[in-house]
């Protein structure tokens, strides 16, 4: 049998079985939201036996599975859907990715979720990856609703040495500059002792939960890993339950699923720990679908993440909690988008709905309780009319694609991005309850359908606002010393 370090059970939490001691408790519980990073529908336990996470299988089984859990095709904008309700192209970000050297960002104006849990008494914590916008300090998480922040601020960097350089994983020198990005707050935290990210951002959430007093607050805590993200890189260990996987990159990129897999292990045990378990509410998510260049895998769906296919907007998910869950142990169907999760959480956390009419996301909490139904019966995958020139619409089980489905793709020998074409101007109708892998067009079939979902799609675009696609600054002003640096919006 393989094995890893003698302390990562193979069978769920046989090591992790502590006895609570008890707290007084809030009467709101502790939300725990944790992302998964370019995670695909097929790299999870329970999708595909041969990824080996039993700690989130063990949440996954026995709490809710969202089998029908949808996010935006990239990083920035599924967050910035998440943490404010509202869809990217009401936010300008609809296009791609916030860049390293990009004046671009959540707008100051609109609130986010943290902002409103700490109005409720929440204490509001985030470690891992923010990258929603770094150009400024009051852009930081700290300036958006947080308490504290321990991580990064852009999209990725070596796990080792936190240093992004785009020559690490393309075939060309960094264009961009390479620079030291991880952070306490506002201050910059140097750490040159080859820890690994992921370890890193599991320890201080530990640290978070150990120093909590539930007495006084509830616990929002934020845990966006990077991993399994690029760069590929893993401790041995981890890698090693792959030997069987010949193909290098999958390799490693299951060994840095399994160790996020162990990483969410240590959370819970902490939870257990301190007593805080049975007021907990666990939120498991991926921001987009697998990258499939960089070892990730979303069959049977069609896809990959940077697209508008299944593949790259269909999220791995469940919601996990012994107290709060009406059902447990069951798959739920209904439809959920990134949006959702706004007032989803507020409502968990007994915010007035009322107060939330201008934002997309409606409250599915109900919903996920009971494991049954919906409270939509449509989303936007995206609306882009400024940059590629494309947007898909779902409505009922039928889903619509005009133009170019690709938001960003990598050229998958050089990792350069490929230019979209705007002048695309396919349409695409599937059937998602029949044909979940998206391989017959229905478009010249039903006219009739295709009509009514542009019309939809026009409905949304009244909101639009113009994509945020600035040019790079030159990293001789984005980075200081070797160290990314803050204050150039503007510039």
């Amino acid at each position: 049998m393989m094995t890893i370090a003698a302390n990562i059970p193979v069978n769920g939490y046989r090591n992790n079985r502590h006895q609570p001691y008890e707290k007084k408790r809030s009467s709101r519980p502790n939300i725990v939201l944790i992302l998964a990073d370019d995670q695909g529908w097929n790299d999870v336990g329970w999708n595909n036996p041969d990824v080996i996470t039993p700690h989130l299988n063990w949440l996954a089984r026995h709490g809710v599975i969202l089998n029908n859990s949808y996010v935006q095709p990239m990083c920035s904008p599924s967050r910035a859907a998440i943490l404010t309700g509202k869809y990217p192209h009401r936010l300008g970000l609809q296009w791609s990715v916030i860049g390293g050297n990009q004046p671009k960002f959540v707008p100051r104006k609109t609130p986010m979720l943290a902002e409103k849990l700490r109005q409720k008494g929440y204490r509001t914590h985030i470690t891992g990856k923010w990258h929603l916008g770094h150009c400024s300090d009051d852009l930081i998480p700290t300036s958006r609703g947080f308490d504290s922040f321990f991580g990064i601020l852009r999209g990725w960097s070596d796990y080792f040495t936190r240093i992004l350089d785009w020559s690490q994983i393309t075939m060309r020198s960094s264009e961009q500059g390479a620079s030291y990005d991880f952070w306490r707050n506002e201050n910059v935290y140097l750490l040159q002792d080859g820890s690994y990210n992921t370890d890193l951002f599991t320890e201080e959430a530990v640290k978070i939960i150990d120093a909590h007093d539930q007495k006084k607050s509830p616990m929002f805590l934020y845990l966006p890993y990077t991993s399994p993200h690029f760069p590929l890189q893993v401790p041995q260990p981890f890698k090693n339950l792959y030997q069987n996987e010949t193909d290098t990159k999958r390799q490693t990129y299951l060994g840095m699923v399994s160790s996020l897999d162990f990483s969410v292990g240590r959370v819970v045990t902490a939870l257990k720990r301190n007593g805080f378990m049975d007021n907990t509410v666990i939120i498991y998510l991926s921001d987009n679908g697998g990258a499939q260049n960089f070892g990730g895998s979303n069959l049977p769906l069609r896809g990959d993440k940077s697209d508008l296919w299944e593949g790259g907007t269909k999220s791995v998910g469940f919601v996990y909690s012994p107290k709060f869950l009406g059902q447990q142990g069951c798959i739920h169907p209904g439809m959920i988008h990134a949006v959702d999760w706004f007032p989803t959480i507020l409502d968990i956390a007994g915010h007035n709905q009322g107060v939330l009419s201008k934002i997309d996301g409606v409250s599915q909490w109900q919903y996920i309780k009971q494991c049954y139904g919906s409270a939509r019966n449509e989303f936007v995958y995206n609306i882009d009319d400024f940059v590629a020139k494309s947007a898909a619409i779902r409505v009922g089980d039928y889903k619509l694609i005009l133009g170019d489905p690709r938001v960003n793709v990598f050229d998958p020998i050089t990792n350069h991005p490929v230019p979209i074409d705007p002048n695309n101007r396919e349409v695409r109708l599937f059937n998602l309850k029949s044909d979940p892998s998206e391989g017959h067009n229905l478009a010249s079939e039903m006219p009739h359908q295709v009509i009514l979902m542009i019309r939809k799609l026009h409905e949304y675009r009244r909101d639009s606002i113009a994509a945020q696609n600035p040019i790079n600054v030159s990293p001789n002003i984005t980075q200081s010393c070797g160290i990314l640096a803050l204050g150039w919006c503007d510039l």
